[in-house]
């Protein structure tokens, strides 16, 4: 059993692909630990049969479909195909830019005894992506988070959160298996959120650490606009809409927000 199992789902993004497995290859030549590092292609038409021999050190396992399955339901996908301590899910148009990100985050999840874990997603221009976690603590996080709505500020510490980004994840995989993996009515967006809101439900622990920094470009498979509406409705209903407060939260979310 690997130690810890990378995967990347790629959907017409092999120019990025490249970059974030070149700084995964960099990133692991110091991790001493059992490793894989899956990819699948979601039908694509990338042509990623080179990988393996441009990066023969990851030893890569290439995985296909014949329809886009979308961002949860393939890592779902990938995740029965290895067995591992430790899930890393990685967007393909990351880029690890600090030495032992991958050691960090494992040993972030032990030292803080948490089963899921986010570093600090950084722009183009330095800055922090403002969607890289959701707050857990105080009245405009619960506000937002019980009108199934998500609350984001600038953290320096290792805190406790309601979600973090699905660009970088890290998460324990009895934990994923447990919960059934990502929940498939979601194509993309928000399903890391609900994955989190799940976990928290059952009295897990999930965190972001801000002093591991990763680069991310976001929004290079899809434009935000084209699948975000139909996530959001879907999550509502699902865990929201049938409680009587519902109306009353989202009236002071807007508000507040």
């Amino acid at each position: 059993m690997d130690d810890i199992r990378i995967q990347i789902v790629n959907f017409k993004t092999k120019r990025y692909l490249l970059e974030c497995l070149a700084s995964v290859a960099e990133d692991l030549k110091s991790f001493s630990d059992k490793y894989s590092v899956a990819i699948l292609d979601n039908a694509s038409g990338d042509d990623l049969s080179d990988l393996s021999s441009q990066f023969p050190q990851l030893k890569i396992e290439i995985h296909q479909t014949e329809k886009n399955l979308g961002f949860g339901a393939g890592h779902n996908l990938l995740a029965k195909q290895g067995e591992a301590q430790w899930l890393l899910l990685l967007n393909p148009d990351m880029r690890f830019i600090q030495p032992e990100t991958i050691r960090r985050l494992i040993c972030c999840a032990r030292d803080s005894q948490a089963d899921v874990v986010g570093p600090r997603l950084q722009t183009e221009q330095g800055t922090t992506q403002w969607w890289d976690h959701g707050e857990l603590h105080g009245l405009r996080a619960w506000v937002a988070l019980n009108s199934g709505n998500s609350f984001w500020q600038e953290r320096k510490e290792l805190t406790s959160v309601a979600w973090v980004s699905g660009a970088v994840f890290l998460i324990s995989k009895d934990k994923f298996d447990w919960l059934g993996g990502f929940d498939e009515q979601f194509f993309l967006y928000k399903e890391e959120e609900e994955l989190c809101w799940r976990f928290r439900a059952t009295g897990g622990k999930v965190v972001y650490d801000p002093t591991i920094t990763v680069f991310h470009h976001g929004g290079v498979v899809a434009k935000k606009s084209e699948c975000i509406e139909k996530s959001v409705a879907y999550f509502l209903e699902e865990h929201f809409k049938n409680r009587r407060s519902y109306p009353l939260l989202k009236i002071l979310n807007r508000m507040m927000h």
